[in-house]
């Protein structure tokens, strides 16, 4: 789901969880590759999210499936580029440390969602970005859901840290705001 927003926040997760998680038990993971296209519901995803789908996979990105038998549940991307960017605030864009990773546009269908799916799917997402050497994910999060993404997923023990808030100002261009001393290495672009 595309949430267009004037105001969020670039965020901090550590890549350390905990590898046993409450949750549906049937759900797997599998990586995405363009044979699982066909997965994706026709009422929620049309060509264009198609086209950008096969752009991704195609550029090396990551697609983390979760699947209650052949059924998509939930899915994410996430990739280990320098660079990081909410294409729905045009301008807000930041560079990465080498051991951040970057999730982003995680999706989960109406009717399964409130079950703990996407919880265990970050959780999945974590620990796939440790075994690629990172240490962080670096996510974005629109600024009214903030909250509620933290007190779901400190319940499976992931923390989320702000680090960044970015708005878009008057000139109709986003505005940065530095929330921490510690940033860790992440800046504007």
């Amino acid at each position: 789901m595309i949430v267009l927003a004037r105001e969020v926040f670039l965020c901090k997760c550590s890549t350390d969880v905990d590898d046993d998680l409450d949750g549906v038990d049937s759900l797997r993971f599998v990586d995405g590759a363009e044979h699982h296209l066909r997965l994706l519901d026709p009422v929620h995803h049309g060509d264009d999210h198609l086209a950008d789908f096969r752009s991704r996979l195609a550029r090396g990105e990551r697609w983390l499936l979760g699947l209650l038998g052949d059924r998509l549940a939930t899915y994410t991307w996430m990739h280990t580029r320098s660079r990081c960017e909410y294409p729905y605030l045009p301008g807000c864009a930041f560079l990465l440390p080498e051991d951040f990773g970057y999730g982003y546009d995680a999706w989960t269908p109406p009717d399964l969602r409130g079950l703990g799916l996407r919880r265990r799917a970050f959780a999945e997402e974590l620990r796939r970005l440790r075994a690629l050497g990172k240490s962080s994910e670096a996510s974005f999060f629109v600024a009214h859901q903030l909250e509620g993404a933290r007190r779901s997923l400190a319940v499976a023990g992931i923390g989320i840290v702000p680090l960044w808030r970015v708005a878009l100002g008057c000139s109709s261009r986003p505005v940065s705001e530095r929330l921490t001393d510690e940033s860790d290495g992440i800046r504007p672009a």
